[in-house]
């Protein structure tokens, strides 16, 4: 999921007046990247296109290191503020490995690494997806935020109401299901007002998180020779078996994902 950035242009105005807007304008952004997906680390084309095809011989978990990794770890977390700097910290060491190569890169600076260089690829993508998760559920804790067009399909559907919704973009020829995304998003919105996540869970998950990312920069770091080479497997491999779980068992990660799957594409004013 390593990501790219987009220009989206949406439809324009809001509710009122919509009678006096040509409706052959309106124009749906397209969901080429999410708010999970925002970037990417650095490969030349000959390495991505190299890498096409090839999985990764399996390295097995180590279950001891995994139940560490596990271990709740206690973080003080009482305001918007705290949580969006600690996520920030979060994200300064993974933009700092990133920069480096990537623990991609570690695994292809070492000859007998580079066979089980996809495991690499994962943990830079699914240590962006983790970041990114925890940064937007700090920014959304008390109500999923929107702007652009997410603002205006939520302020239309209240304004119109069901029928009226449907039928305002059936008259503009969209497709019957690209409609039913539609109001299940504005429906979706108008419940998120409720929402009222308590700072000290999320901050259960920024210190898991932590642990996970300061091993995440450790491996990228990690100088590997015969001897090492297999511990430096196996504890990428142990990550990434915990970096994917936590996406499946951490109710914080879940529901910033349900937020991104929700979306029908990225409301790019919305998050800046």
């Amino acid at each position: 999921m390593l990501l790219a950035g987009l220009l989206i242009v949406g439809c324009g105005g809001g509710v009122e007046g919509e009678d006096v807007v040509e409706k052959s304008s309106f124009q749906m952004p397209i969901k080429e990247n999410t708010w999970v997906r925002k970037e990417t680390v650095r490969k030349t084309k000959d390495d991505f296109f190299s890498s096409q095809g090839k999985k990764s011989p399996e390295v097995p978990v180590d279950s001891s290191l995994a139940s560490k990794l596990k271990k709740p770890v206690a973080l003080s977390v009482n305001t918007q503020q705290e949580c969006l700097d600690q996520a920030s910290a979060l994200d300064k060491t993974r933009t700092a490995v990133q920069n480096r190569g990537g623990v991609w890169g570690a695994y292809e600076r070492v000859m007998k690494a580079k066979p089980y260089s996809d495991y690499g690829m994962q943990l830079d993508s699914q240590t962006n997806r983790l970041v990114f998760s925890l940064q937007h559920i700090c920014k959304n804790s008390q109500e999923r935020k929107l702007g652009g067009w997410g603002a205006d399909t939520v302020k239309r559907y209240e304004t119109l109401g069901k029928e009226g919704f449907r039928n305002y973009y059936i008259e503009l020829g969209e497709v019957p299901g690209e409609i039913d995304k539609w109001e299940r998003f504005a429906k979706f919105a108008i419940q998120s007002r409720n929402r009222q996540i308590p700072y000290s869970k999320i901050g259960e998950s920024l210190a898991h998180a932590k642990t996970l990312v300061d091993l995440y920069d450790d491996l990228s770091q990690r100088r590997v020779d015969d001897t090492t080479l297999q511990t430096f497997l196996t504890e990428g491999a142990t990550l990434l078996s915990v970096l994917n779980e936590s996406f499946t068992t951490d109710p914080q990660l879940m529901l910033a994902l349900q937020d991104e799957e929700i979306l029908p594409f990225e409301d790019i004013e919305g998050e800046m």
